[in-house]
């Protein structure tokens, strides 16, 4: 039976085949596939259960509500950059936008080679993983009909003859309300809130939200259950879930590390070698309105520069708040780029960064350190010229680069100023998603934290499923990958 730690008051003892922690893309597959083989599981999530009909339009009561440190977490390093995580029923899925992404060949390739994990992490069980997950999810390119403000880099790839396609999610009826960053308030989009969570709750799996795992036990080596503290009324009131068979750790790359930490594993590796997909946005300014808002949160993105530039380009939708925050100036200045909201166009760029960092616990939470390499930032300041020179191609008159030490706009024909950009971090407003490799898996426990049975070296029945295993970042979205992974390490779990 679930519980709900917002509104539970008392201690609570249990027992079950498997523990999960962690219900966003890794723990809630990972909950489906021993849902179907019939285990016993319980899945805790340190964060509220929010029901679909609950998600509204306001930014804040979303934050506040939906994201770990009300959208506060930050990695610091050369800049203060965002880190944006979900805490909630469901994880990050309830408040991404559903992008679907297997893993690329030549991503996929060097953990073969170079890491000695192509058995491991075998490629066709992959794809078959895939397979079920795209036809489970009905993932596909955004409809025509939801493109919205999006069919401008549609427009813009086909003049310039750049490599573009519509967003493949996972959706069902998206109706184009560009609200997927504070949930959907249609249940259209396919988050594990209303998939897999559901599919392995009517299957006896027992969902306990704002229950946070502060530690696993164990015993000899062996992991046999979890203790951890209810996060809702009853808020510090202890709880113990034991593990027959398993516990399985999903809970992200920057919390896994340090629930490992704090349950007495040690590795030199643990919480380091972090990498993830920093990026920022540009604003194209249109004489026509664009209103953004209606349409596909994310319905296109230009792959044209995935390889050459480690570069993903991407159409978003930010709510208004975000917009009127974003605008330059101040007083009348401000006023008047405010008023051009409707006629905005916000494409984001995102990364695949060579740099590495490295994450553990610190005295208010998570002490996350991370610098992109100037490699990095130069790639990034060739992906932001890309940027703008698709916006012009698709008709805006100016673009706002929001960069320290440019013009606040730029016009048709100065795009070359934007090769000038300062490649110190601090000149930019990035946010870094898509986070991997603090519990990494390796051949050997010199090498890395977790083995190729997804254990962790030297324990039994300690598993570690998400994206905290992966050798390197993706330069993709990482959401279809993860869940694969994790429904193989399932798979694994129960042979």
């Amino acid at each position: 039976m679930s519980l709900d730690g917002e509104t539970a008051e008392a201690p609570f003892e249990e027992a079950f085949d498997y523990v999960v922690v962690g219900s966003g893309a890794a723990g809630a597959s990972a909950a489906r596939v021993l849902a179907d083989a019939g285990a016993s599981l319980a899945v805790l999530e340190e964060g509220p259960r929010v029901e679909t009909s609950e998600f509204g339009d306001r930014l804040w009561p979303a934050l506040s509500r939906l994201f770990r440190d009300q959208g506060g977490q930050a990695a610091r390093g050369r800049a203060m950059i965002p880190v944006l995580q979900g805490s909630c029923l469901g994880g990050s899925t309830v408040v991404n936008s559903a992008i679907m992404w297997r893993i690329p060949d030549d991503v996929w390739k060097p953990w073969e080679d170079e890491y000695g994990l192509g058995e491991a992490l075998p490629l066709a069980a992959l794809h078959a993983n895939w397979d079920q997950i795209e036809t489970e999810l009905n993932v596909r390119p955004v409809a025509e009909e939801s493109w919205g403000a999006n069919r401008l880099m549609a427009e813009a790839a086909r003049a310039l003859g750049v490599s573009a396609a519509p967003t493949r999610r996972g959706d069902t009826g998206c109706r184009g309300s560009g609200r997927c960053l504070t949930g959907c308030p249609h249940g259209a989009k396919q988050s594990m809130l209303v998939s897999y969570l559901p599919y392995a709750e009517k299957r006896g799996a027992a969902l306990h939200s704002a229950a946070r795992a502060e530690r696993v036990v164990l015993k000899g080596g062996r992991a046999v259950g979890v203790e951890g503290t209810l996060r809702g009324r009853g808020r510090g009131q202890p709880f113990r879930v034991h593990a027959r068979k398993g516990v399985l750790i999903g809970a992200s790359a920057i919390q896994t590390p340090q629930l490992l930490a704090r349950s007495g594993v040690r590795s030199p590796h643990l919480g380091r070698h972090f990498q993830g997909h920093p990026g920022g946005p540009m604003t194209g300014v249109f004489d026509k309105p664009v209103n953004m808002w209606f349409g596909a949160t994310q319905g296109y993105d230009a792959d044209h520069w995935r390889r050459e530039l480690r570069a993903k380009i991407e159409t978003i939708s930010l709510p208004p708040e975000m917009i009127l925050a974003r605008a330059p100036g101040a007083g009348r200045r401000w006023l008047s780029a405010a008023a051009e909201a409707g006629h905005l166009a916000v494409w984001a760029v995102q990364l695949r960064a060579y740099a590495r960092g490295s994450v553990r616990e610190g005295w208010l939470g998570a002490d996350i350190r991370y610098t992109p390499e100037p490699r990095d930032m130069e790639n990034y300041r060739k992906a932001l010229r890309r940027t703008a020179e698709l916006l012009f191609a698709a008709g805006a008159r100016e673009v706002r680069p929001g960069i320290y030490g440019l013009p606040e706009t730029l016009r048709p024909g100065e795009e070359s100023r934007l090769d000038d950009a300062p490649l110190d971090p601090r000149a930019y407003a990035m946010i870094l998603s898509h986070l991997f490799g603090t519990a990494r898996m390796s051949l050997r426990p010199a090498d890395g934290v977790v083995g190729p049975d997804f254990a962790v070296h030297g324990t039994e029945n300690l598993f570690v499923i998400d994206s905290s295993i992966f050798p390197t970042n993706l330069g993709v979205n990482p959401q279809e990958a993860i869940m694969g992974v994790a429904m193989l390490a399932a798979r694994r779990i129960l042979e």
